[in-house]
């Protein structure tokens, strides 16, 4: 299923379109470390066609190098969208033998 995320750069928005198969190839290609490029390479393969070029201008250097900070934050509010509608986590607290037993001599 594809997620139409709106997201202003300044003072241009842009439309991406994201499907689990893109974020989950994003976040395959994190593990290693490195989250730029893999940040970038997820903006410029989802973003609307026509946006191509203007998103390339904004968020790279003179030399097509992305720019961190700004590709980063992107992907946040990209990724907060995207996970908003995922059912909540909640760890459990883990039961172990020494609860069990300090539970049963505080009832005695």
């Amino acid at each position: 299923m594809a997620k139409m995320i709106p997201v202003t750069i300044g003072v241009t928005d842009f439309e991406f379109t994201i499907t689990d198969r893109d974020y989950n190839k994003f976040v395959d290609s994190i593990t290693g470390g490195k989250t730029v490029l893999p940040g970038y390479n997820l903006l410029s393969s989802t973003v609307k066609n026509e946006q191509h070029a203007e998103l390339k201008r904004l968020v790279t250097d003179g030399q097509n190098n992305p720019r961190a900070t700004l590709v980063m934050s992107v992907i946040g509010e990209i990724t907060e969208e995207f996970t908003s509608d995922l059912p909540a986590v909640v760890k459990t607290r883990k039961s172990s033998a020494n609860s069990s037993k300090e539970t049963d001599l505080s009832n005695s």
